[in-house]
This record gives structure tokens, sequence and C-alpha cells, in this order.
């Protein structure tokens, strides 16, 4: 089935202008990306989603986990985490190419509720885990990748393949860790709201003691499963979406540093241009000629 997958993405990347590195998105959710070389670690934010290395490898990094897949396996990210990834082996030969589609909770929970019995979720699941995929899930993969090359049929048959995804992540290899996203009661349903006021609130100051009593968790308990599920502490995430979004800032809406420090919540310029630096490897003013040169 990883054949069938692997001509589908040939078959949509050839009709995209361009022969190098591409990232096409065909429809909201859906993303195929190729590129004939390694690549450095980039950082971003990734999603609820199912990655797969269609051909290559990559690595994906959170905190202090690091997890390699390759050809025939997924990555299953169960909320949205700063993280950072990396194509691991790419030629001009053989190019890396891989699929993200997101989950939808919602629907997962649908499917879940539908099966009897449905997979037992993990008391810790992780944020991110990497499983070989089973035939009739790529052979899903595969199928949607078609759809999405047929503008009729697309917005017809996508729905109804991503609901049979969600079916084959539930009752596969990946069932624990799908489960633990799509029941409410569990732990890292709740680590995930946590997140979501996290990422509305990041400019903020901390208060991991309103977070813990809205996961109805003590706080020791709070900070040992966000470690768990992210790899970082509340602390060190929201640093991440501070300095991702400053990123974001100086590379597309011409803002000074500065500016930027201050827009995302640093009351230090010094503080931020280090953890700016230390993050990304270059300083925010690089960051910022660079967007310069790129407009030019």
């Amino acid at each position: 089935m990883l054949t069938r997958l692997h001509d589908a993405v040939e078959s949509l990347l050839s009709r995209s202008a361009g022969e190098g590195d591409r990232v096409l998105s065909p429809l909201p959710g859906v993303i195929v990306s190729t590129t004939r070389r390694a690549r450095m670690p980039s950082h971003a934010l990734y999603r609820p989603a199912l990655g797969v290395v269609v051909q290559g490898a990559k690595q994906v990094l959170a905190g202090r986990r690091s997890l390699d897949y390759r050809a025939g396996q997924g990555l299953v990210t169960g909320i949205a985490m700063p993280a950072t990834g990396r194509v691991l082996t790419a030629s001009r030969a053989q190019p890396f190419m891989g699929v993200s589609i997101e989950l939808d909770t919602g629907v997962l929970q649908q499917v879940l509720a539908g099966l009897d019995p449905g997979p037992s979720a993990l008391a810790a699941a992780s944020g991110l885990s990497v499983h070989t995929l089973p035939a009739p899930l790529l052979d899903c993969v595969a199928r949607i990748v078609e759809a999405v090359r047929i503008d009729d049929a697309a917005a017809v048959l996508v729905p109804t393949l991503l609901r049979e995804l969600s079916y084959w992540l539930l009752t596969g290899p990946t069932g624990p860790e799908v489960a633990a996203m799509a029941r409410p009661e569990g732990t890292l349903h709740r680590i995930a709201e946590a997140v979501v006021h996290l990422r509305r609130h990041f400019r903020q100051p901390l208060q991991v003691e309103s977070l813990a009593a809205a996961s109805n968790m003590s706080v020791s308990l709070f900070y040992r499963r966000f470690r768990a599920v992210t790899g970082v502490s509340p602390l060190q995430f929201q640093k991440q979406l501070r300095l991702l979004e400053a990123r974001r800032l100086l590379e597309t809406q011409a803002v000074n540093v500065t500016s930027a420090a201050l827009a995302v919540g640093y009351e230090s310029l010094s503080q931020f241009s280090r953890e700016y630096q230390r993050c990304f490897g270059h300083t925010a003013r690089e960051s910022l000629q660079g967007s310069a040169l790129s407009v030019d």
C-alpha cells in the first residue's frame, strides 16, 4: 500500500510548479511536502495530526525527546505543541516525501463512540508517538491524496475518507494514543485544554496554579503530566510560543526587534535576544534582515 501512496504523492507533486522543495496544501488540513536535501532543524507549532513519511526519513524533537521515523511510519501528534522537525534522509534521486493530515477531535469522538469495545486510552499518553502504519491506514491516506487531485471529488469524498482514517487510527497500533485524544476525561485531553489557554494568553504572566486547578490536578501533578505530554515545562512551553510568534512578526510584519519582543510579552530586550538566538540559532535582527531580503 505504500507504493500506491508513493504514486499518489508523486502524481500530485508533478502537477505543481517547480522541481525543488515544495509544500502543498491542496485542502485545509492536508499538507504534502518534498525536499531533495537533508535539512537543518526547523521550529514550528505542531498541530494534532498524522504525519506520514512516504519516502526518506524525518526526526522530531520536543524537549529532550527525539523521535525518528521513516517510510511507512507515521507521527501522531496528540495536542498542539512547539517542536523541532528536520528531514534526515533525502537526495535528488530519492527526495523526501511526506503527508500530514490534521485530526479532528470531534470526528474521533464520533467514531470512538461507535466502537464496541473501543481501544483503551493510555493513562499517560505522550503528545508525540511514532508507529509503523498498517496497510489499510496507508491505503486510506493514499485515497485522500488521490481525491484532493480532483476538485469535484474532494469536497464529497474527503470528509468520508477522514472519518475512515479516524477508524483505522483508533483500531490499529495507534489506537491507545488516538483514543487518549478523544476521551474528554483523560489526562491528554485535559492537558490539551491547558495548552489552548496558554496559546490564547501566552503574552500574559504564567499562572500555573490556575491551569492546574482548571485541569483538576494539583500543581505538582500538573507539572509532571504536562512535561510527560509535551516534553517541556509550562514555562518553557510559553517561552516557545512567544518566540515562534516573535519570529512570525519579524519575518512577515516587518516590525523591529524591540516591538516584536514587547508584542509577545517580554519586558527585557536582552533576555529576548538571548533566548531567540538560543532557540533559532541566529539573532532576531538576522530574522528581520532575512525578511527584508526576501521582499526585495
